[in-house]
């Protein structure tokens, strides 16, 4: 890891390999750097960087049946809803696929500023609502 007192997302991928997650599947966006950075210092997952949000779901759900676990990060808002249908493919066959998206800091969120696949709307919960009921955590 990057320094002798990992950060957050250090912390989350290092327990995500301990796992058995060796890959992510991604298509990098700027409010997941951090993770990103993560990945990229870690020893023990690698990137599998994809051409869109709907390709890399797939490279998730097909990893995990022949490997048991996989990870997908994407970004909020239109990489969401692109990936949607790949995440509920491995979902409605109950792979272990773990799904993390990104979204502006709160502070942005709480000056209501207006972003990036936001459809020029102050507010991201037109995304973040959309698949409630199809996540197992949400964070809100």
């Amino acid at each position: 890891m990057g320094s002798t007192t990992p950060t957050v997302a250090e912390y989350v991928i290092q327990r995500l390999a301990e796992l058995g997650i060796d890959r992510v599947f991604c298509v990098p966006g700027d409010y997941t750097f951090p993770f990103d950075d993560a990945i990229e210092v870690s020893n023990s997952v690698q990137w599998v960087v994809c051409a869109n949000e709907l390709n890399a779901a797939y490279a998730a759900d097909g990893y995990a049946r022949i490997n048991g676990v996989a990870m997908l990060t994407i970004t909020y808002g239109v990489g969401k809803l692109s990936a949607i249908n790949g995440v509920m493919g491995a979902k409605a066959q109950r792979l272990p696929v773990f799904h993390l998206v990104d979204a502006p800091s709160t502070r942005i969120q709480k000056q209501g500023l207006i972003t990036h696949h936001t459809l020029g709307m102050a507010f991201i919960t037109t995304f973040a609502n959309f698949p409630r009921r199809l996540v197992v955590y949400q964070r809100r």
